[in-house]
């Protein structure tokens, strides 16, 4: 389900929203507005409507904004309604970002606000929670992205929620497009870029690994410190040089070190973390211990980075009191639906990981489901749909995965999609084939293939891309 986008009651006169986006406009110079809205079907009086281009021309909305007794709209060049006065600018989406970068500028004026950053191929939604609950610890309340708006509409419009009250912010930023990120780093000028990882992801749209890792890293260029994996050579040497540089991983090297993970039960792991002598108090043992209510080794180096990132935020070092604070917030976020999240239904431990997926996230739930099976020395079943906007690598990329699987010893996997069958087909040819596949045209067909073959006690692994909807794999067990 998709995460609707926050109500905002931010205030602009005219003269800003000008300044701001360099809009024509000849209404009133005393007109003022009370929040910014992008949907009529969610508009209140008082507002300034955006006219965005979508599934719909926002242009064609006007009338029903005036209706709703806006008090103005900001369109496209030309494009004046008399319905309503109108600030014309050339591109309504920046016209948005633009709004939300003042309103944040306002802010940063009056106070300290540290923003954080959090990008990277694979995580990010967990990761931001992570940096949420630490950095609320640290300085009090906090703005933090909603869900996954982590676009250019959704990040502006999470910005447009600011208030006097917030401490520090927490934004996720997301990208399937070349220039995405780096328009998003615009808006933020954020102080910490935390960029957690690269693989091939959205290469339809930004072509090779090299170009989804320019992409990724355009976020640093628009920060003041850098917190990145030590073992992600594509990130690090994208780092402009001279650049504050924060390092997370299981290497010795890195600032805040991942020293050891023992998993408890399903969805939960003890960690400990060896953390930089910059970073605690120098009369303090510079470790923290924490239990994670979240699944898998990536998301334990993940909670690294949350910690790199909330200390280079705070920028002194911590007392035993905020360490103890900081562990108990890493053990208060609980999984977010849809990403590697754990529950038990009529027996079966269900791993749901079907929000979205790419070669990483595939290869990082399939062993943590391995994982969960051997803690419970029970069967694993896979059901693995296909990985979507990867254009010319997406063979290759399905072929790799079906090895994935393998390596995971299933006892059962059910693939979904032509792009997987297509991988399981050649495989086949050639002799690879190392387990019986049932192979399903999409989710629908998957779920009646997997009530014949799931049993009470089962580990249950269900992953795919968004467009996939491979959640009516699961829906179809508590229907059954």
């Amino acid at each position: 389900m998709a995460t609707p986008i926050p109500i905002n009651q931010c205030v602009f006169n005219a003269a800003e929203i000008i300044r701001a986006t360099g809009a024509l406009f000849s209404g009133d110079p005393s007109l003022r507005v009370r929040g910014v809205s992008i949907d009529t079907r969610n508009i209140w009086p008082g507002a300034v409507f955006i006219a965005l281009r979508g599934m719909r021309d926002g242009h064609e909305f006007i009338d029903a904004a005036a209706r709703a007794q806006a008090a103005a709209a900001i369109v496209e060049r030309g494009r004046r309604h008399n319905a309503l006065p109108c600030f014309e600018v050339d591109d309504t989406l920046c016209a948005l970002g633009a709004l939300a970068r003042h309103h944040l500028e306002r802010f940063r004026a009056l106070h300290s606000l540290p923003i954080v950053a959090v990008g990277g191929a694979a995580g990010k939604t967990t990761t931001k929670e992570l940096v949420a609950a630490l950095m609320r610890e640290l300085f009090g309340e906090i703005l933090a992205t909603p869900g996954n708006l982590n676009n250019l509409i959704g990040v502006p419009m999470t910005l447009l929620t600011l208030t006097g009250g917030h401490r520090a912010a927490v934004l996720e930023c997301g990208t399937n497009q070349r220039g995405e990120i780096g328009r998003l780093g615009d808006i933020l000028r954020p102080d910490i870029a935390l960029v957690l990882n690269v693989d091939v992801e959205h290469t339809e749209g930004l072509g090779s690994l090299e170009g989804v890792a320019d992409e990724e890293a355009a976020l640093f260029s628009r920060a003041h410190c850098a917190i990145v994996s030590v073992s992600e050579e594509l990130l690090t040497e994208r780092v402009p040089a001279g650049m504050r540089t924060i390092t997370f991983g299981i290497e010795t090297a890195a600032d805040v070190r991942l020293v050891s993970r023992t998993v408890i039960a399903p969805g939960r792991q003890q960690i400990k973390l060896d953390l930089a002598p910059w970073i605690v108090d120098m009369a303090l043992p510079h470790h923290l211990e924490a239990m994670l209510n979240l699944l898998g080794g990536p998301i334990a180096e993940n909670a690294a980075a949350a910690v790199a990132a909330a200390a280079a935020a705070w920028g002194r070092p911590l007392g035993g009191n905020q360490i103890a604070a900081l562990a108990q917030a890493l053990g208060s976020v609980q999984s977010v639906p849809g990403r590697l999240s754990t529950s038990e239904l009529n027996g079966i431990t269900i791993i749901d990981d079907t929000y979205n997926a790419n070669p990483r996230s595939v290869r990082a739930a399939l062993t943590a489901a391995r994982e969960t099976a051997d803690i419970l020395h029970t069967r694993l079943i896979v059901v693995v749909g296909d990985m979507l906007e990867l254009g010319e690598l997406s063979p290759m990329m399905h072929a790799t995965a079906v090895r994935d699987v393998f390596a995971a010893r299933p006892e059962q996997f059910i693939a979904v999609g032509r792009e997987f069958r297509a991988a399981i087909n050649h495989l086949s040819e050639n002799g690879s084939l190392e387990l019986k596949v049932h192979m399903a045209r999409d989710s629908r067909e998957a779920a009646a293939v997997l009530r014949g073959i799931i049993r009470r006690g089962d580990v249950l692994l269900v992953k795919g891309s968004r467009a996939i909807g491979m959640e009516h794999a699961i829906d179809s067990l508590s229907a059954a």
